[in-house]
């Protein structure tokens, strides 16, 4: 059975990215059509809307990108777990008697 734990990391990671960049590019927009800032309450919520885009600014998109990365590590490793007879052996040491015979 395959380990599912690097696709899930990797679309998880596509996810935030995505998700978090519509959610910087359209949620301005949308909430200067919707809120009126002129009075208190629209300053109000405009303030914690601005807190919640800067949230996701800060982290959202860094952690779908850092989701992406461990993602492409975890299928590389894997890969170079998975015991294969054609595949060289690197990384190796070789044997006592095959590095100085003369000791």
């Amino acid at each position: 059975m395959r380990d599912s734990m690097p696709k899930r990391t990797l679309w998880w990671g596509i996810g935030l990215s995505v998700g978090g960049a519509l959610t910087i590019l359209l949620a301005p927009p949308v909430m200067y059509s919707i809120v009126s800032a002129d009075g208190e309450a629209g300053q109000t919520f405009y303030s914690i809307v601005q807190l919640v885009l800067n949230v996701i600014r800060q982290l959202v998109l860094p952690l779908g990108t850092a989701l992406i990365a461990a993602a492409i590590v975890m299928f590389y490793l894997g890969g170079r777990s998975k015991p294969d007879d054609d595949r060289p052996k690197r990384w190796v040491l070789p044997e006592p008697t095959e590095r100085d015979p003369q000791r």
